[in-house]
């Protein structure tokens, strides 16, 4: 007797949607408990390393040089750059600001498909790879990068499906929860590096706007939670909604 053929569907958005919730969950947990930072720390590093990328890139976008970026084991970080001068400087400034949650909402929503989250992963590790190459310049930052993205890889390629997406998902809240990290920062005018004063990158921006650093954080603020909350309505809600409609009352 011949078998039924077996018939293969796609995953409800209700399933894909329990990765996403895990992901929260995992980010909000995690942290609290012992050494839970220490879990997390590679993804932290990530959230470092989107920001500083943000200065950077916004600096090439502008039509300057990124020459240097720094990553330390403290989680924090520096983009160097030359040749941006005038309002271009707030454009840089800015860049590293909201480039956390533009990364975390792409992630969000390319990475909430089975079909797409490798892809995903794939294109993170090769950022990361290439970055390491053409700006990253201390020891810390290549070993620490280096080995995010040779794990990064093999998961992309091979990892099972609901692997990918988790991971994706967990990339993403972490990206995302590198800007809130920056709410305070962004909220200051001065900060302390090495024993000197320097201007915040809100700071930088009133500078050359001249409107004060704090209009400018509110500014970033608005538009950060705006891209997240569109990133997850985009991922989450709006294929919930179109399945709803796809299989009627």
């Amino acid at each position: 007797m011949d078998q039924a053929p077996t018939i293969i569907t796609d995953p409800t958005s209700d399933e894909l949607a329990t990765l996403f919730w895990v992901a929260v969950a995992v980010s909000i947990v995690i942290p609290r408990l012992p050494f839970g930072r220490r879990i997390l720390f590679p993804f932290a590093l990530l959230g470092t390393w989107v920001h500083e990328m943000g200065h950077g890139l916004a600096a090439v976008a502008v039509g300057g040089r990124f020459k240097r970026l720094e990553i330390y084991s403290n989680l924090g970080g520096q983009a160097l750059s030359t040749g941006v001068r005038g309002v271009r400087r707030a454009v840089v400034a800015a860049g590293g600001l909201i480039g956390p949650a533009l990364a975390g909402g792409a992630v969000i929503v390319f990475g909430s498909r089975a079909r797409t989250a490798g892809w995903v992963l794939a294109v993170l590790a090769l950022a990361i790879g290439l970055s390491l190459i053409a700006v990253v310049r201390n020891l810390f930052g290549w070993l620490a990068l280096g080995a995010v993205a040779a794990t990064l890889a093999p998961i992309a390629l091979y990892g099972p499906e609901g692997v990918r997406i988790f991971l994706a998902q967990l990339i993403g809240i972490q990206f995302c929860l590198a800007f809130w990290g920056t709410l305070d920062y962004m909220f200051t005018k001065h900060f302390v590096r090495d024993g000197r004063i320097l201007d915040s990158d809100t700071q930088e921006i009133a500078n050359v706007l001249v409107l004060p650093y704090w209009f400018w954080a509110a500014v970033i603020t608005v538009a950060s939670v705006a891209l997240l909350l569109g990133a997850f309505y985009l991922a989450w809600m709006a294929p919930a909604v179109a399945e709803v409609g796809a299989t009627g009352p």
